[in-house]
């Protein structure tokens, strides 16, 4: 993780700011740090900058995905920053486009980020039935 991610007090929040691609061994010791800034400061937010050229894959949605649990825990407001527009993409592939709201999405200007999925509604014991003399279609 060394120069791929920082976690710093700024503004009243804490800030993890993720620079370049992370690797799967550094998410627990990123939550970790983020925790431990957590506990010192009290009713601190939680903010996530996902800086330019950093690409949106499954690591870094399993990052994002356990700060949001993370804050969630300790009853801390969680905002995604600067996010690649790719990311929301991805988040909502995996199921987790509501579980982890991402704000001010690069790329995207202006447009919703937020998807509906369509309702169906499932019709149980619904048959059809033919009489004897009716005509054929």
């Amino acid at each position: 993780m060394a120069g791929n991610a920082q976690v710093r007090v700024a503004s009243g929040a804490v800030v993890v700011e993720i620079r370049a691609p992370l690797a799967r061994g550094d998410t627990a010791g990123l939550c970790e740090r983020a925790d431990e800034f957590l506990g010192r400061v009290p009713g601190a937010g939680l903010v996530c900058e996902v800086k330019p050229g950093c690409p949106a894959d499954l690591v870094l949605v399993d990052v994002l995905a356990r700060l949001r649990l993370l804050a969630r825990r300790r009853g801390r407001a969680y905002q995604v920053r600067d996010a690649p527009a790719t990311l929301h993409g991805l988040l909502g592939l995996v199921g987790l486009c509501e579980a982890v709201p991402v704000g001010d999405v690069a790329g995207l200007s202006g447009l919703q980020a937020r998807r509906q999925t369509e309702q169906w509604e499932q019709v149980f014991g619904v048959e059809e039935g033919v009489e004897a003399d009716d005509p054929a279609l």
